[in-house]
């Protein structure tokens, strides 16, 4: 069995042990600091997730609409903010899901194309008239022969690839020149999820940042920008965000996730506090615990 290696540096195991549950582990790098699961899950296991499940699919298009316009609008924020957009670009969305980025953009004058791994999600996306298509990167590259774009993004997708660096290189033979990758994705070094794991994760066990196990890889600013760069791309843009508290009263802090009691209404409160007095203070410093990044090739 090949040894593995960090993505980001090269470095060889052994590697820090950061947060374990349920079977799953995520280690740290000691060498750039790159957090990610070690082992990885089976694909069999990430066959099972949700982008997969034809009920969550359902509700993207249904009841859960309203939130992803909202966040792609949030998306069209950080990119209007970097002065990239026109109208006009080309643009393609790996992991489009059911679609919203594509309808805000075209909202803005802009054209495209998505690729979403979740058939059904994409089904249901083509029912909307959008142009998404099923599968991988790599399983669609086919149908994009001659194909370029001014934009491919990558909304909270490489956190979930078992490779990012693969899908990364995909996406620089596919930009037109001049053109730009933006991503975001959670930020592992921001304020509150250090404030959290440091005060309850080594304590209780319970840490509501990681998405274990579909969330593969957790970078920080720093490893992806450090990513980017061993890739040949110049960065343009690192901002971070606040990924909404309520998110995670509805995810990994729900009673659903981390059960009922005495106990768990106390340590859910004690989340809470901390989300209080972290969130403000990482708005101001620049701490939050999303990140957006934006870049072009090199050269």
């Amino acid at each position: 069995m090949t040894e593995r290696e960090c993505i980001v540096c090269g470095q060889a195991p052994p590697f820090r042990e950061l947060y374990a549950r349920d079977g799953f582990t995520l280690v740290r790098c000691p060498s750039c600091t790159l957090v990610f699961q070690d082992p990885p899950p089976g694909p069999e296991l990430l066959e099972q997730a949700y982008y997969h499940d034809a009920g969550f699919a359902q509700a993207l298009l249904g009841d859960l609409r309203g939130t992803t316009l909202e966040r792609a609008r949030e998306k069209l924020g950080h990119l209007r903010a970097t002065g990239v957009l026109r109208p006009g670009l080309r643009i393609l969305d790996v992991g489009a899901s059911s679609g919203a980025w594509l309808e805000v953009a075209a909202e803005a004058g802009m054209t495209g194309i998505g690729v979403e791994l979740g058939a059904a999600t994409a089904a249901g996306a083509r029912k909307r008239g959008l142009d998404v298509r099923t599968g991988t990167l790599d399983e669609v590259l086919p149908s994009l022969a001659g194909e370029r774009f001014d934009l491919i993004s990558f909304w909270d997708v490489l956190e979930h690839l078992p490779d990012p660096r693969h899908e990364l290189r995909l996406a620089a033979g596919l930009l037109a020149p001049g053109g730009h990758v933006a991503a975001t994705f959670p930020n592992v070094d921001g304020l509150y999820p250090r404030l959290t794991y440091r005060l309850f994760a080594r304590r209780t066990g319970v840490w509501e940042y990681p998405e274990l196990p579909v969330h593969l890889y957790d970078f920080s600013p720093r490893t992806a920008r450090r990513l980017l760069q061993s890739l040949d791309y110049d960065v343009d843009a690192v901002r971070t965000f606040a990924t909404p508290y309520d998110f995670y009263e509805s995810t990994s802090l729900s009673p659903q996730r981390i059960g009922h009691g005495r106990k768990r209404r106390a340590l859910r409160a004690g989340f809470d506090v901390v989300h209080r007095i972290a969130y403000p203070v990482a708005r101001r410093t620049g701490r939050g615990n999303s990140q957006f990044v934006l870049a072009h090739r090199a050269g």
